[in-house]
């Protein structure tokens, strides 16, 4: 097992028992003698097992690489998590006057340490007044019509929301939706968990160089999440989006497109973590696992990077 692997790949594990199986590569050990899988199914035919699966380099005749599409076609989260993402799009609140819907959503919001922020129409540039805000908690959407409201939803909450250090706001590619907001609405976007961000950390991680395009949300939510590239509609119609009233399927397309950056937020947020999480685990078992002999002479080399810590961390 001389082979390294990407978090994530799948790969055939194939037995000396002619046993076939897939999954996708978690880790392998810091002597390569383990590999572990999740998502692991025998082939031809089984359903995917839960949890982490080990095979040992004394038990494993070959491990293949496969081969995948861009559009990844299976999902990385589980049926009820997708499920009630959608459930939560669909009772989506719609709020086009500062009245007592709206405080309750200010004061909704408010309670999060996270709320995600979309992006939608940021695009239309920083000399147009944004036609809506759309923000999430993990359990509700509030669409705020700042087109039908103008200032006064701004002055009334959503202003000092959005420049408050809490809660952090959850988007995918800030920097036009930040333009906008500060040239046309006079407001500072502050304290931001960027997916864009997250993806291109991680990436150079992975990789060991920044890409050259950065990745847009359908696409990430292909990579983390398994979801197909037409899940979320990421240009919408200009005119539509400024026509009052505010047609149903703009409505629904906008919580939509919201409603899953909770949850990718989380998973990038996991993987950026992980070389922490395996130094850890390495520094845990660094001694532990030595003779007395080898504890006592590591003991006074507190000082020095430990011997295997780069790899330890490597995806």
């Amino acid at each position: 097992m001389d082979n390294l692997y990407m978090k994530g790949e799948l790969l055939q594990v194939h037995t000396k028992n002619l046993e076939v199986v897939e999954g996708r590569f978690y880790e392998m050990n810091l002597d390569k003698s383990k590999i572990s899988l999740y998502n692991v199914k025998e082939l031809p035919q089984s359903d995917p097992t839960e949890g982490i699966c080990h095979y040992y380099n004394s038990e494993i005749r070959d491990i293949i690489k496969l081969q995948e599409t861009d559009e990844q076609k299976h999902l990385k989260i589980s049926q009820k998590e997708c499920e009630d993402i959608i459930k939560i799009s669909k009772k989506y609140i719609y709020i086009n006057q500062v009245d007592r819907a709206f405080h309750d959503a200010i004061d909704d919001l408010n309670q999060y340490n996270y709320i995600a922020l979309s992006t939608d129409c940021a695009n239309m540039g920083r000399k147009w007044q944004m036609p809506f805000v759309v923000m999430a908690t993990p359990q509700q959407i509030y669409i705020f019509d700042t087109k039908v409201m103008q200032y006064h939803a701004f002055d009334a909450g959503l202003k000092k929301l959005l420049e408050s250090d809490s809660p952090k706001k959850i988007v995918h590619d800030c920097r036009k939706i930040s333009d906008c907001l500060y040239h046309k609405h006079n407001i500072k976007l502050k304290s931001v968990f960027d997916t864009q961000v997250g993806d291109l950390i991680i990436t150079k991680n992975k990789k060991g160089c920044l890409p050259n395009k950065v990745r847009t949300l359908s696409e990430c939510l292909n990579v983390y999440l398994g979801l197909q590239m037409n899940t979320v509609q990421e240009k919408l119609d200009i005119v539509e989006c400024t026509e009052r009233p505010l047609a149903v399927k703009i409505k629904e397309t906008l919580a939509k497109n919201i409603s899953y950056l909770h949850r990718l937020s989380e998973i990038i947020n996991d993987e950026m973590a992980l070389p922490f999480l395996r130094g850890v685990e390495y520094y845990v078992e660094n001694l532990r696992s030595c003779d007395d002999f080898k504890a006592w002479e590591l003991c006074g080399k507190d000082q020095q990077l430990p011997k295997d810590f780069k790899s330890a961390i490597e995806y």
